[in-house]
């Protein structure tokens, strides 16, 4: 079984949820802070390895299949995608050198497969009276429909892709016995390939790149003196495919009577918007519908190198195009029609389940929203709304941590109780020296009059500290100058006060915890430090809630739980 052509490195993921935001399908599952790929979701289209930050979405590696093939087989050829001309330029005789320096015997284009696909497409056509045709060129077009619109299978065009096709042309040229490595700028052609008993291996331009890099090849400093070709000869109109309207276009070189209607489309919301509304086409005349889920065509494919200078990789395809097709050398046509009919019907569709209304209430119930202003859709979880997220807990693909208010929420309320729980008194203050929280021990240790303002104002959040205690110049002083003060002593109503001040921020929050002299029971040091440890922390995840919103849950309970285990020790 191999490895699907992307996969996860899970111990490089870091939780943000940018795959999922980004992926077309949401073909991602969350578990244990981890975002793999559900495989029977997936259309390979490669965004979510362009996307990722953290590079662990990767792309299966095929260089070591194709050594081993060369080792294997007497015999093995490239299939050179015509984007071949967007990544390395116009002149192909240093790639070829350099291919052939790899020990494969020979390089054809698989622009000829497209050409042949495009005749037998045209043929096709000019048969049909009505009816929308889709092309089968691109495999994440092609899988995105028979993964998420099967209603509209039957409108692929039933020929294999340029691929397949021009596999087919070289195993009937040379023998059923050759190896194939198709190279291109295409991540979902290794999922293609796997499907097929025609290629053997499928490259992205990145791989072989990489893998001349690692023998030291280089395609400016290959010698061309003999200016190898490719085998058994030059494509001509084929090498406009990767272009956005390329297939059309050679496909009206020989179906121009105007009888079919020809459009393309390009980038994937187009493409789902057009696959939305496909029932409303066709109905007059033959419409033909060039769709390519990479946006400008394959020139921008994922595995090209770069994804910059498009007008630059668009004006090489244009220019080699205008070169074959004014060439003065005999046009070779086939005089043999290669059988390449194929269908699309052996994979099954992912199932769009279903919930009632209550399902998805107690889900938005798990993660704290109980009506619909709860609700803020704010897609930090990578779903546009919440609704979107419930379902995806009921299907298993989400996790209740992925909620960022949720979270954040958890995570005050975790705060709040350990400010509540710990028998000393906590008061965070801010910049203008005003409470930003307050626990009842604080309010308790001030006098009865703090503490009965504590009661109608829980938190005493806004209050000025001057108002409240005659130390409050304390804070002051630590806020202006940013150092930390331990054990000072303090007097408030008689009573003999400890105050120890430390910094959140340095002049924007600090901290202070006082405990009665008298109650000598308290281990302070121990107190202060772990108080200290778990307000810093939820400060840091409100400020990086993106991030940290799992690590901080579990630190606050685990730190929760130590403390109150070290009161009960002490008090025993």
């Amino acid at each position: 079984m191999h490895l699907k052509p992307i996969y996860t490195e899970t111990n490089d993921c870091k939780d943000c949820y940018k795959c999922i935001r980004e992926c077309p399908t949401k073909a991602i599952k969350v578990s244990d802070n981890r975002a793999s790929v559900i495989d029977s979701h997936c259309i390979y289209c490669g965004h979510c390895v362009a996307i990722c930050p953290s590079d662990a979405k990767k792309v299966r590696d095929g260089i070591s299949r194709a050594k081993q093939l060369i080792k294997e087989k007497k015999q093995v050829y490239v299939s050179l995608a015509p984007a071949y001309v967007a990544e390395y330029g116009t002149s192909p005789h240093s790639v070829i050198e350099a291919l052939t320096s790899l020990g494969f015997k020979g390089v054809s284009e698989t622009a000829l497969g497209a050409q042949e696909v495009s005749k037998q497409i045209s043929q096709y056509l000019k048969v049909r009276q009505t009816g929308t045709y889709i092309s089968s060129a691109c495999p994440v077009v092609v899988e995105l429909i028979r993964k998420y619109y099967p209603q509209h299978t039957m409108a692929i065009t039933p020929y294999m892709s340029p691929m397949l096709t021009h596999a087919r042309m070289l195993k009937q040229w040379y023998g059923d016995d050759i190896g194939i490595v198709f190279i291109g700028p295409c991540i979902g052609k290794k999922s293609e390939a796997d499907d097929s008993d025609l290629v053997d291996v499928s490259l992205t331009f990145k791989e072989l790149n990489d893998w001349l890099a690692t023998e030291n090849i280089s395609l400016s400093t290959t010698q061309t003196d003999n200016k190898p070709d490719f085998k058994p000869h030059q494509a001509r109109e084929g090498v406009i495919y990767p272009l956005d309207g390329g297939m059309v276009e050679t496909i009206k070189r020989e179906n121009n009577s105007g009888e079919s209607t020809f459009i393309s489309f390009t980038g994937q919301n187009m493409v789902r918007n057009v696959l939305d509304n496909l029932e409303e086409f066709g109905k007059d005349k033959p419409l033909f519908l060039e769709l390519l889920a990479c946006e400008t065509g394959c020139l921008n494919g994922p595995g090209m190198s770069e994804s910059n200078n498009i007008a630059g990789k668009h004006l090489n395809i244009r220019q080699c195009y205008t070169c074959r097709s004014e060439s003065t050398g005999d046009v070779i046509k086939e005089s043999h029609t290669f059988n390449i009919e194929r269908d699309f019907f052996n994979i099954e569709s992912v199932p769009n389940e279903q919930f009632k209304a209550e399902q998805i209430k107690e889900a938005l119930h798990s993660i704290g929203k109980n009506s619909v202003a709860d609700e803020l859709n704010c897609s930090g979880c990578g779903y546009d709304t919440c609704r979107d997220f419930a379902h995806a807990l009921l299907t298993g693909n989400a996790e209740t941590a992925m909620c960022v208010s949720y979270m954040r929420m958890v995570a005050h309320h975790k705060a709040t109780i350990l400010l509540q729980k710990i028998p000393s008194g906590v008061v965070i203050i801010d910049d203008n020296c005003k409470v930003v929280e307050m626990n009842a021990s604080f309010a308790r240790l001030l006098g009865t009059e703090t503490e009965l303002c504590y009661e109608a104002n829980p938190g005493m959040r806004g209050a000025e500290m001057n108002k409240l205690c005659s130390f409050a110049k304390l804070f002051k002083t630590a806020l202006l100058t940013g150092k930390e003060y331990y054990n000072l002593p303090a007097v408030e109503n008689e009573q003999n006060l400890q105050l120890s001040i430390f910094n959140i921020q340095k002049h924007k929050l600090v901290t202070g915890i006082i405990q009665s002299a008298q109650q000598p029971e308290f281990r302070k040091e121990i107190v202060e430090k772990r108080t200290r440890e778990v307000i810093k922390k939820n400060m840091e995840t409100v400020q990086k809630i993106a991030f940290l919103l799992g690590e901080n849950a579990s630190f606050t309970d685990s730190l929760l739980n130590s403390i109150l285990d070290s009161q009960k020790q002490e008090n025993a």
